[in-house]
């Protein structure tokens, strides 16, 4: 298997993800069923680039476990790949950060909270 960079961020897990409410079976492999507390796990992310991807072509996906969960905002995935192409990265296509996910209870009628995913990665101002 190739090495895989490893980006250490400040621990602020500012960096939300997008588009987690596409993979909710992916959340349900990875943390279990809906249950009352719902889940707040600390988790490695895998960052991968997406030239393929039919809707954009600098989109940035991210998996845990191998498995799809959302994706970088378009404008911060434009900026992760010139943060990678910059910092001397650009022969990778795999990058992994630690996430944390939260979400997934489920208190009765009207009381539900989808999975939502932050990532811990530098930013300008770290």
């Amino acid at each position: 298997m190739a090495e895989i960079p490893v980006i250490t961020g400040p621990g602020h897990y500012a960096i939300d993800v997008a588009g987690e409410s596409f993979y909710r079976d992916s959340f349900t492999t990875i943390c279990g069923p809906y249950c009352e507390d719902g889940y707040n796990l600390e988790v490695r992310a895998h960052l991968v680039l997406q030239d393929d991807n039919p809707h954009d072509k600098k989109a940035v996906q991210v998996r845990i476990n191998g498995l799809p969960v959302g994706h970088l905002s378009r404008d911060m995935a434009r900026e992760f790949r010139r943060a990678v192409r910059y910092g001397k990265l650009s022969e990778y296509e795999v990058f992994e950060c630690a996430a944390i996910i939260r979400g997934g209870w489920d208190r009765g009628p009207g009381d539900r909270g989808d999975y939502g995913v932050r990532l811990d990665l530098p930013q300008d101002n770290d």
